[in-house]
C-alpha cells in the first residue's frame, strides 16, 4: 500500500472508533430527552454507515488494483 492509502485507512479506522465511542457514551448517558438522545444515536449510526461504506470502497479499490 502506498503511503496515502494507508493514511486514508488509518483515518477511516481512527473515524470509526471515535463515532463508535461518542455512540456507546449517548447510549449509556441518561441525560436529557429520550428523543434527543435517539435522534443524536440515528445521527451518529448515519456517521458510522458512511465510514463503513467508504472502508469498503477503499478496500476494493486496493483489492482491485493488487489485483492488476
Amino acid at each position: 500500500m502506498t503511503r496515502m492509502i494507508e493514511i486514508i485507512n488509518n483515518t477511516l479506522i481512527l473515524e470509526k472508533q471515535v463515532l463508535e465511542q461518542e455512540l456507546e457514551e449517548i447510549i449509556n448517558n441518561k441525560q436529557g430527552s429520550v428523543g434527543d438522545r435517539v435522534k443524536k444515536a440515528t445521527n451518529i449510526l448515519s456517521k458510522l454507515a458512511k465510514t463503513d461504506s467508504a472502508k469498503e470502497t477503499l478496500n476494493t479499490y486496493i483489492n482491485n488494483n493488487n489485483n492488476k
